[in-house]
């Protein structure tokens, strides 16, 4: 068990990690991930989608989200996350001569549809909600520290069926090993769990995350097929206005991930 000072120490360490901080000056820290939804139903054939995500330095609160068309996404789709306290998430698509912010509502509706994860999912911003530390354990067979997050007004207001969400938060690495979403009974309706991390050169990054729907009993993989990091994006891009353009990385600063 840690102290009170110490887990608020640890939450604020990783709140200070996601929070945006567009105002930091780096150079050759930028990434970019390609990626793979795998949607499985409870009944029926799997289904995927592509795409990549990127940002100006890892644990920079600003990210670019783009979806490649597929039989499930019809066009391709660019979104733009702000996490912060007030979290903000862009989006553009072709037939857009400006980007739209989405509303509040907007922020649970899936990202693909069919798919579990939706904005909020992927911003996770209830880690700047108001938290109780819970207790420490093992979570998924590592050494983990859960906190509670009871749903602010707002959000209680557009999912009146939500009631809190936990996290376990990694010992040694910092990163959620598990989110859950609570309604009224025991047995979490919505699971988060990091499945597996990925060193390249000296860095560690998130390889692929399950999102587990209770109700539906069915299950959407965010899986990393390929990494390029230490790249020089333009700040800029990580904008509204900067997502009327399109973000390029040479193929062969890929590493593959398979």
């Amino acid at each position: 068990m840690l102290s009170d000072r110490e887990a608020l120490e640890r939450l604020e360490s990783y709140r200070d990690y996601v929070a945006s901080d567009l105002n930091k000056t780096t150079f050759h820290e930028a990434y970019s991930f390609l990626f793979r939804f795998r949607h499985m139903p409870r009944r029926g054939p799997d289904f995927f989608c592509t795409g990549s995500l990127s940002g100006p330095f890892l644990g920079n609160g600003c990210s670019r989200l783009e979806l490649d068309s597929s039989p499930h996404l019809e066009v391709e789709s660019t979104y733009l996350f702000i996490n912060q306290s007030n979290p903000e998430v862009w989006k553009k698509e072709p037939n857009l001569t400006q980007p739209i912010k989405l509303s509040a509502e907007e922020l649970f509706f899936p990202i693909v549809p069919g798919m579990n994860q939706s904005p909020f999912d992927l911003l996770m911003p209830f880690v700047f909600w108001e938290a109780k530390y819970h207790n420490s354990g093992r979570v998924a067979g590592r050494p983990s520290h859960v906190f509670h997050f009871p749903c602010p007004s707002w959000v209680r207001h557009l999912k009146p069926e939500w009631s809190y969400l936990t996290m376990a938060l990694d010992h040694a690495y910092q990163a959620p090993l598990r989110v859950e979403t609570f309604g009224n009974g025991y047995l979490p309706d919505k699971t988060f769990v990091l499945r597996s991390f990925k060193r390249i050169k000296s860095t560690w990054i998130v390889k692929a995350i399950d999102f587990k729907d209770r109700l539906s009993g069915s299950t959407t993989r965010f899986e990393i097929t390929s990494a390029a990091l230490d790249l020089d994006l333009e700040p800029s891009l990580f904008s509204p206005e900067g997502m009327m353009r399109s973000i390029s990385v040479n193929l062969e600063s890929y590493e593959n991930l398979n």
